[in-house]
């Protein structure tokens, strides 16, 4: 599948990838997760299915294989 960006090249690859996002101000990672990934541009693509089981997975109820830091870097003061 050709990348839909416009104006790149790219074909979409099958790859496993690291994927983070936040629930409920908690940051949960993600790894070998499925996505297609154009290898110029870097646009991803998840499956339907793959988006139902990041919905799903809750901390509370399934136990994280371990902890990633979290870091927060300053806001510029303005000048």
């Amino acid at each position: 599948m050709n990348c839909i960006r416009q104006g790149c090249p790219g074909v979409l690859e099958e790859r496993h990838i690291v994927h983070t996002f936040v629930r409920q101000g908690q940051p949960i990672v993600v790894e070998n997760l499925p996505a297609l990934v154009c290898p110029i541009c870097g646009y991803t693509v998840l499956d339907l299915a793959v988006l139902d089981l990041l919905f799903s997975l809750d901390p509370d109820t399934v136990t994280p294989i371990g902890q990633a830091p979290v870091f927060r870097l300053p806001l510029p003061q303005p000048a």
